[in-house]
Order: C-alpha cells, then sequence, then structure tokens
C-alpha cells in the first residue's frame, strides 16, 4: 500500500511500510477511513490529519518509535504517512471515490 509514493529519508522506509501494512491489515480501520472521506472532495489536508491523528494509526507509529534505533522523528514519520496516502489517493481517486460512492449507497 503506497510504498511507490515513498520520497523520504531512507531510514523511514521500513517504518512507514510496516504503519501502512498495520493499517492496511485492519479492516476496522478501513471501514472507519471510508466513512470519513467525503465524495466530492476525496482525501485532503484536513482528511488525512485525521487519519494519522486515528487512535489505532497512532499506536502503530508509537510501537514504532517505542522500537527506533534510527532516530527517527515522529513529526516526520508522520508527514511522510501524510503525503504517501494523499498521493495515493489522487493515482487512485477515480477508482477510490467510485469505491466510496457504493460504500455510501
Amino acid at each position: 500500500m503506497g510504498m511507490k509514493y515513498f520520497s523520504g529519508k531512507p531510514n523511514y522506509k521500513n517504518a512507514l511500510k510496516n504503519v501502512l501494512d498495520s493499517m492496511a491489515k485492519n479492516k476496522g480501520l478501513a471501514n472507519e477511513i471510508s466513512k470519513m472521506i467525503d465524495p466530492k472532495r476525496g482525501i485532503d489536508n484536513t482528511t488525512v490529519d485525521k487519519i494519522v491523528k486515528m487512535g489505532y494509526v497512532q499506536n502503530s507509529i508509537q510501537k514504532i518509535m517505542s522500537k527506533d534505533k534510527d532516530g527517527l522523528d515522529k513529526t516526520e514519520l508522520e508527514n511522510q504517512l501524510k503525503t504517501i496516502i494523499v498521493k495515493s489517493w489522487n493515482d487512485l481517486s477515480d477508482k477510490a471515490i467510485d469505491k466510496v460512492k457504493n460504500d455510501l449507497k
């Protein structure tokens, strides 16, 4: 999920991959996120901020930070995650918007 959009510092790649994998495996989280997305606006900065601040996502980030040996910065990790989510959404927006619209019916 989304790692082709990674453009950050190399030492963040594994941490981001772990957070994204954790998010992708949690079906309940996907449902919660889909409810947050306005089909007309998609995922904008406000929505992505809410996604990254969700408890499950913050717990995943916190687990990564507690095991960190590379001196990762939590804010940088969150910003990279936001960038990946927004870029992924923009590339998939037609398909994703259709899926969200179908889910809302």
